[in-house]
């Protein structure tokens, strides 16, 4: 039988398409018959039973990467950049993306959400929102006197998420990430199809 999962670089499990649905069947069963144990052989073991499923997909839920890759908008002519800027970028900073942006003919700036996951759930990101778009007003302002001439948005508060959405409408040929978080910034490259540089911010 062939293996449930693919090798991960970074140390998750991607599992393969058919895989997915195949462990939430069993863990549906081991639920169900956890609920048959309760009644005739004893509450305790079909407790048991029903902890171990929970727990289960619980680090199937925390592990668990999807097998695909970021899409990315058909592309146009011309070079382009996405620079997404999730730290405070400096005039040193702008001097380096615009090295790395070279002769390019479209850059755009992307500047993540800094909310949390609970500010998501109750809707409460006006404060988040209004921190990113002046972080953007400052880095477009630095970058452009650096050289560069940017369009800019703000994204989803999660990284990965607010660079896929951008890359579904802007055709990038490469992508520049300001931050200081070396680690997640690695984990993008193996599901990034583009080149990707990251700058110290």
């Amino acid at each position: 039988m062939a293996p449930l999962t693919d090798p991960d670089p970074q140390g998750g499990m991607r599992f393969r398409p058919w895989a997915i649905p195949l462990i939430i069947l069993v863990i549906a069963g081991s639920v169900s018959a956890a609920m048959a144990l309760s009644g005739s052989v004893g509450a305790g073991l079909g407790l048991a039973v029903g902890a171990a499923a929970v727990a289960g997909l619980l680090v199937f839920a925390a592990r668990a990467k999807p097998m695909r890759a970021m899409e990315v908008a058909t592309a146009a002519e011309g070079e382009r950049v996405l620079v997404v800027a999730s730290g405070e970028t400096t005039p040193q900073t702008a001097q380096r993306v615009a090295e790395l942006a070279g002769n390019a003919d479209d850059v755009r700036l992307l500047v993540p959400l800094a909310s949390k996951r609970l500010d998501r759930w109750l809707s409460a990101e006006d404060p988040a929102r209004a921190e990113a778009e002046a972080r953007l007003a400052h880095s477009a302002g630095v970058l452009t006197a650096a050289g560069l001439r940017v369009s800019g948005s703000v994204g989803d508060s999660d990284l990965r998420q607010a660079i896929e959405d951008e890359l579904r409408s802007f055709a990038a040929d490469e992508v520049v990430v300001v931050s200081d978080d070396a680690e997640r910034v690695e984990e993008l490259r193996g599901e990034l199809a583009l080149p990707l540089t990251r700058v110290a911010a």
